[in-house]
């Protein structure tokens, strides 16, 4: 079984055990998940109470954000996945000096590899905030304080996602793998000050 088809109750005791996996990267996807399945659900809602010439936006929304949930979902064992690599290439024999070099490299291969997919949860989590807008605008105003809730989980599924790349460009020798994080994780910053705007509209119309 995956981490993302697990029960609620089974996730939450496998992360809250000792194992390793899931962590940090796979939380981050799964609150992407919640905020994108939030934002669905009052695009839905609205669908059914908007006159016509005010759903053109919502369903732009709508088709964006149902396979972004689906994405969030695989993202969640993508992590696991690639921080058992990392964890795996850390065991790797080390007493000879062939060993330590293929060790070494091994581990800066895993640990490039485990930022990438923070990078990708980060940026799934905005491009989601960004279809959010629509909500924050047009959305049923019954169910507004669920953008905001929504847009939330959202924003910290990218602050979440952008510690797990920080914490692995520690770990990078490559100064030119270093240097592309470190601008993803400008740029992470960037759209999430940007995007707080989605969040500030939904709040504005909680009255």
């Amino acid at each position: 079984m995956t981490y993302g088809s697990q029960k609620i109750e089974e996730f939450l005791d496998t992360l809250a055990s000792s194992a390793p996996v899931p962590g940090g990267g796979s939380v981050a996807a799964l609150a992407g998940a919640l905020g994108a399945s939030l934002l669905a659900m009052v695009g839905e809602i609205t669908m059914g109470k908007k006159k016509p010439e005010d759903k053109t936006a919502i369903e732009e929304a709508l088709k964006l954000l149902g396979p972004m949930r689906e994405r969030f979902v695989a993202l969640i064992d993508e992590d696991a996945a690639a921080f058992e690599k990392v964890m795996a290439a850390f065991r790797m024999p080390k007493e000879e000096e062939g060993e330590r070099e293929a060790r070494k490299a091994a581990v800066e291969e895993a640990t490039i590899g485990a930022a990438s997919v923070p990078m990708e949860t980060a940026r799934t989590a905005l491009a989601a905030l960004e279809a959010g807008e629509a909500l924050a605008e047009w959305g049923a105003k019954s169910a507004v304080s669920d953008v905001a809730c929504g847009a939330l989980c959202l924003e910290a599924a990218a602050r979440s996602a952008a510690y797990n790349i920080q914490i692995n460009v520690a770990g990078m020798e490559d100064p030119e793998a270093r240097a592309l994080y470190e601008g993803v994780l400008a740029e992470i910053d960037a759209r999430l000050r940007e995007l707080s705007r989605v969040r500030d509209k939904a709040e504005s119309r909680i009255g």
